[in-house]
């Protein structure tokens, strides 16, 4: 039965995210939020749409996806931290329980689980740069402080992705 659930997960888990991405790209073909279905340039927002994971997304649902990936992030690493902690607490206290090699899961466990994590990031980023080269954007750099496309809002027009971007 636990097999089945941990073949279950991720087949789930990349089933959900192929229909979010699908129903994100139909909702930018249809100038609308890739994540709440809403106007892309949201009434009342200081600026306009953002990439986010490839596809534009209004203002008031790009600064909810950042502060939930900050947080991701911080579960992300603690979770690390915690894990590499009670290991090697175990590799320290009772070696046995862990093996000939006390000290591998602990080293396993402090490289792989930043690469995990660090792919993500770099899946996405990857994802907004070649979003961006397609909709013909500007990328800021990598290591800014607002690391998303965004797109300044021209009340004058409106851009759509067949469009060539609004200048300025």
């Amino acid at each position: 039965m636990s097999v089945m659930a941990i073949a279950a997960l991720p087949v789930g888990m990349i089933s959900f995210e192929v229909f979010r991405a699908s129903r994100s790209s139909r909702r930018n073909r249809e100038n609308r939020c890739g994540k709440c279905g809403g106007p892309l340039y949201a009434p009342g927002a200081v600026v306009g749409p953002s990439l986010l994971q490839g596809h534009l997304v209004c203002e008031p649902c790009a600064a909810k996806e950042r502060r939930s990936l900050k947080r991701s992030l911080i579960a992300a690493g603690s979770i690390t931290a915690l894990t590499v902690l009670a290991l090697a607490t175990v590799a320290i206290w009772t070696p046995s329980q862990l093996g000939s090699h006390p000290w591998l899961p602990v080293i396993v466990t402090a490289l792989e689980y930043p690469a995990i994590f660090g792919g993500a990031v770099a899946w996405m980023k990857r994802a907004n740069r070649r979003a961006a080269q397609r909709l013909g954007l500007e990328t800021q750099p990598s290591l800014s402080t607002r690391n998303d496309t965004t797109l300044a809002p021209n009340h004058s027009e409106r851009w759509t992705p067949d469009s060539d971007p609004p200048a300025g």
